[in-house]
């Protein structure tokens, strides 16, 4: 699903978003993902895997574009998330936003 969201807002899978981390990041706008998940079902057979996604994006400069493009493949697709205020990373000379969202896969 994450893959989904990024590449529908614009994103290129390896060149600008990865998950976990880049070893060198992009000189543009990027975002990294991290997947945790549950599995669980009935009479010992796990069939529901929920999943808590988290999507870091990464700029130089404030970009009011991508955040707009990855919030509207989030309404397109109907999916509640948070989003976290932009703030500066000091030690990157980035800007970083931080958007959580669960997915439930049966």
């Amino acid at each position: 699903m994450v893959k989904r969201i990024l590449t529908g807002a614009g994103f290129v899978e390896g060149k600008t978003f990865k998950e976990t981390r880049f070893l060198k990041p992009p000189q543009s706008t990027y975002a990294v993902y991290m997947d945790s998940f549950t599995r669980r079902g009935a009479d010992s057979v796990n069939l529901i895997k929920e999943h808590t996604y988290t999507i870091e994006l990464y700029s130089y400069k404030a970009d009011p574009t991508a955040e707009a493009e990855i919030e509207k493949m989030f309404d397109t697709l109907g999916i509640e998330y948070e989003k976290s205020e932009r703030y500066w990373l000091d030690t990157e000379s980035l800007y970083q936003i931080v958007y959580t969202f669960d997915f439930i896969e049966k």
